[in-house]
């Protein structure tokens, strides 16, 4: 397979300044490429999704950090070159995942409030591989407990001076249909991967019950493709987090039948994991990674060797040459620049990642910011 150099140009980006273009170890040779630039069309926060087929689905911020940022997406297609605009599904497509019979669900990562315990939201389907989606259609997210917020309007927002002005903005049109047939009042969100297996889907949800101090994360189930979720297990939650609480997750599952979750619990805070060998039924006690940071991304090579993203500060990678998660090492430095240090990764190639990221060059202004690629070769030694 050509390896995509993801297109337009290359990014100015200041490097951390460490010998890490060959680094070789014991077990793994791990080779980090040149950065390329992918698109000034984009603000923050790329999630890269690949298809069974091959294709690479990228999806990114076009606002600044808002509530109800909007999203796009782009495709690079199997053996192409270059990215191409996909068609607008979700306002924020966060969120994603695809059966072993092709069918493909997209959910847009909010939903709302219709009862005490129910949660409207929508999603997009595909059922032929992720060519074409149709939606939205309606879902609804069954969990008691759950403190819901109401939506900020400009009577909740802050000053024009206060600096947490700038994370407001009215409710965006695509969900004023769903608002409408529930309330203003935000439920739990999706976040990364749905996994699918004999029929049962299976997504992490983050948000708060009533007596919870910060963010926890849970898990969700649906046996209908997305159209009905129900609670299963909290995943992890802290009630007394120093940071944000457990969010942003990443959940795997590994060669052993086994669920693995790596979460966010603040930036320069280390990230947490837990895992499930009943499928999601009960979880691990949380455990501490030497990784810090946010939005971690995980991907199971096909050698085996599993990768994990994390940054902020900085952007880094590391891996589990045995594919478990249990020991991590090879804390490998991608870069260092003004930027969210949310990353996302997939494999295009049994030794090759393709890792994507944002810059910002120290600005919220969207003409200054990017989104960029690099490929990581990672080889076991013979």
């Amino acid at each position: 397979m050509k390896i995509p150099p993801a297109c337009v140009g290359t990014a100015s980006l200041t490097i951390i300044k460490t010998d890490w273009r060959n680094m070789i170890s014991d077990d793994l040779h791990i080779e980090v490429g040149q950065q390329q630039l992918v698109t000034r069309d984009a603000v923050r926060e790329p999630s890269l999704f690949k298809l069974a087929s091959g294709d690479l689905l990228l999806s990114f911020h076009i606002q600044p950090d808002v509530h109800f940022a909007h999203r796009k997406c782009l495709r690079l297609r199997k053996g192409e070159t270059t990215w191409q605009p996909e068609p607008q599904r979700a306002h924020r497509e966060q969120a994603m995942g695809q059966a072993k019979d092709g069918i493909v669900i997209a959910p847009d990562i909010y939903t709302f409030e219709r009862q005490p315990g129910q949660y409207i939201g929508s999603f997009f389907r595909s059922d032929d591989g992720g060519n074409t989606f149709t939606g939205p259609h309606e879902s609804v997210l069954h969990m008691d407990r759950v403190k819901a917020t109401r939506c900020p309007t400009e009577a909740h927002f802050s000053p024009e001076d206060h600096p947490q002005r700038h994370f407001y903005q009215p409710l965006p049109e695509y969900y004023e249909p769903i608002a409408q047939n529930a309330s203003p009042m935000q439920g739990p969100i999706f976040w990364r991967y749905l996994l699918e297996k004999d029929g049962r889907w299976l997504a992490t949800a983050e948000c708060q019950w009533h007596g919870d101090r910060s963010k926890r994360t849970t898990l969700v189930e649906s046996f209908n493709a997305g159209k009905i979720w129900r609670y299963v297990s909290t995943i992890a939650c802290e009630h007394h987090s120093p940071g944000d609480g457990i969010c942003e997750p990443v959940m795997l599952r590994l060669n052993d039948d086994s669920l693995l979750c790596v979460l966010r619990r603040g930036g320069k805070l280390p990230m947490g994991q837990t895992r499930s060998t009943d499928d999601g039924k009960t979880w691990s006690p949380i455990e501490l990674l030497q990784g810090h940071g946010v939005d971690p991304d995980l991907c199971l090579m096909s050698k085996n060797i599993l990768a994990c993203t994390y940054g902020r500060p900085g952007r880094f990678i590391m891996f589990s040459t045995d594919g478990t998660g249990k020991q991590w090492s090879y804390h490998t430095p991608i870069g260092d620049w003004k930027g969210s240090s949310y990353m996302s990764i997939a494999q295009i190639a049994p030794d090759k990642l393709l890792l994507v990221y944002d810059s910002s060059e120290g600005s919220r202004d969207p003409a200054l910011c990017s989104i960029g690629s690099t490929i990581l070769t990672v080889k076991r030694k013979a």
